[in-house]
């Protein structure tokens, strides 16, 4: 076995192969290549076998040196402890002849799968890999929950769809989320696919998304960016209504109702003390009723606000192996319409074509209790059965005597 800089078709070949992360790919590399960005295709060959792949970005740190990333990388067989201790020995070293200061490398490794409760269902020992990396000389960043800006999110919900057909998911999601999808189909709620020109109609909806949760994650411009990296295998989508479709919809049941409604009054009045029939013309009544309210209330919705509503929207990557649902937002003042229900839906379909392993909601805190700051977010992917898988974490690998230096100032 020997580490070595890898051949992006190599590379390719072997993520796809390979369970692993979106960043871990060859179009990332393109993109980066491309706009001289610094990136590198590093691994463990034997022969002209691929064992291990990882994809790093680099930035400068410190003025005179360098950051490593690892992307959630390398792609490699993690319980081979022998090629874990080649690729980790010979990385340091590779890093340092690079004026590196510091790498985070951060393994894709699940070390708990959990219900959506946060109850273990099954547990990895990672005790060992642990162990080894800081023998190694890479510490170990412990296991926080909650979410950072220097690190990707540790706990992440993900539904498996692999040999499910559609209806067998829909029956596994709670009565509620099954519910809310089927009234989005009878209300007109729609799904179409957003252009790159058209990212502030996303934008205006995650902004309102980070003011609700009181956060700030990203800015424009990185949503612009990341459609331009991952191309093809990047959507940004918007769940929309047509009020006058809406409507129309509204108008049809309110006649079928009335129509209903007068065949049974008609029998009522020749029967009067028919009971049964008696109390469905009242519940007819109030269903009318109901009905001719709704439709006010949407031709004052359609006078204020106009003709398309836009209710969520979403930015999803995928790769050979799963579909993330990244970054989202929805406007709060159209929750009755359910959008993100039937954006959810429409792009596990979408997955489901893609003969993909899994749908990835992508982060939680990891913070299971009601007082969670994304408590409701955690309710919602619950519904649709998904379940959570707690990653290791993140390691430091020091390259250089001034790291320590670098450290203080950032804790200054």
């Amino acid at each position: 076995m020997k580490f070595c800089e890898l051949q992006p078709s190599e590379f390719e070949s072997f993520v796809n192969e390979n369970f692993s992360h979106y960043t871990q790919s060859r179009i990332h590399f393109d993109y980066k290549h491309e706009h001289d960005e610094p990136v590198y295709l590093v691994g463990v060959k034997e022969g002209d076998e691929v064992l291990a792949a990882c994809l790093l970005n680099s930035a400068p740190a410190f003025k005179f040196f360098n950051y490593f990333y690892s992307h959630r990388g390398p792609v490699m067989d993690y319980n081979n402890k022998a090629l874990v201790d080649l690729f980790y020995t010979e990385l340091k070293q590779y890093l340092k002849a690079r004026n590196g200061l510091f790498a985070l490398v951060d393994p894709h490794i699940v070390m708990n799968y959990r219900d959506s409760d946060g109850n273990i269902t099954e547990e990895k020992d990672v005790k060992g890999f642990i162990e080894q990396l800081q023998g190694l000389g890479y510490k170990h960043r412990g296991f926080p929950v909650g979410y950072s800006n220097d690190s990707q999110a540790r706990f992440l919900s993900v539904l498996n769809i692999e040999d499910k057909s559609e209806d067998e998911l829909l029956k596994e999601m709670e009565y509620k989320t099954r519910r809310n999808i089927k009234k989005t189909y009878e209300m007109g709620v729609r799904l179409r696919d957003l252009s790159i020109d058209e990212t502030d109609k996303f934008f205006e909806l995650f902004k309102m998304a980070e003011d609700k949760h009181g956060f700030s994650f990203r800015d424009f411009d990185y949503f612009v960016k990341m459609q331009q990296i991952y191309k093809d295998q990047c959507r940004l989508v918007l769940s929309y209504i047509d009020l006058d479709e809406h409507l129309d919809i509204l108008r049809n049941a309110l006649n079928q109702k009335e129509e209903e409604y007068n065949k049974e009054k008609l029998k009522l009045d020749e029967n009067p003390d028919f009971r049964k029939l008696r109390n469905k013309v009242e519940q007819l009544e109030k269903a009318i009723d109901k009905d001719k309210k709704k439709i006010k209330e949407i031709e004052a919705l359609r006078q204020s606000d106009g003709k398309i509503l836009h209710l969520a929207s979403a930015l999803y990557i995928h790769n050979e192996h799963e579909l993330y649902y990244l970054s989202s937002g929805s406007n709060p003042k159209y929750n009755q319409f359910m959008g993100p229900y039937n954006m959810m839906f429409e792009m596990i379909k979408y997955a489901k074509s893609l003969n993909l392993k899994t749908y990835n909601f992508y982060g939680v805190t990891g913070v299971f209790t009601e007082d969670a700051e994304d408590y409701g977010v955690l309710k919602f992917k619950k519904g649709f059965n998904a379940h959570v898988e707690e990653y290791i974490g993140d390691f430091i690998l020091p390259l250089s005597q001034f790291y320590k230096l670098y450290e203080l100032k950032q804790k200054l």
